[in-house]
């Protein structure tokens, strides 16, 4: 059997019932998916273990490539991109990792680079 406890809102007990319940149930497996505050394990005493770290690929642009003909930025939905005359800015934290500006870039002029947004980390009982 598989329980999700879920809220878009903070501070709604999520982490107190999920651990209440893993702990009545006993021999249940607890998966703390929280984005923000994953820490169900200050309830339980455990320490956590970095197991690996969570990447995505951003684009990487060589001016000396690039003719700035704007369809890159023509094709970021999320406006990660802006092409000025003369000049290229890149804007990381809105990038969502699709590699479409590389696809319709004439120039070959976006690579791609590894970006951290997180850590799998991990506790164990025995």
């Amino acid at each position: 059997m598989n329980i999700a406890i879920a809220s878009g809102k903070g501070g709604t007990g999520k982490t107190t019932i999920s651990v209440n319940l893993a702990l009545s149930l006993g021999g249940a497996q607890l998966l703390d998916c929280d984005v923000e505050e994953p820490n169900c394990n200050i309830f339980l005493g455990y320490n956590l273990v970095k197991k690996h770290d969570v990447n995505i690929f951003t684009p990487v642009i060589d001016k000396n490539k690039c003719n700035f003909c704007g369809k890159c930025a023509d094709f970021c939905q999320f406006n990660a991109i802006a092409v000025l005359p003369g000049d290229i800015m890149l804007f990381n934290t809105l990038c969502h990792g699709c590699g479409g500006c590389g696809i319709v870039c004439p120039m070959d002029a976006i690579g791609e680079e590894k970006r951290s947004i997180g850590t799998i980390e991990k506790s164990e009982t025995e």
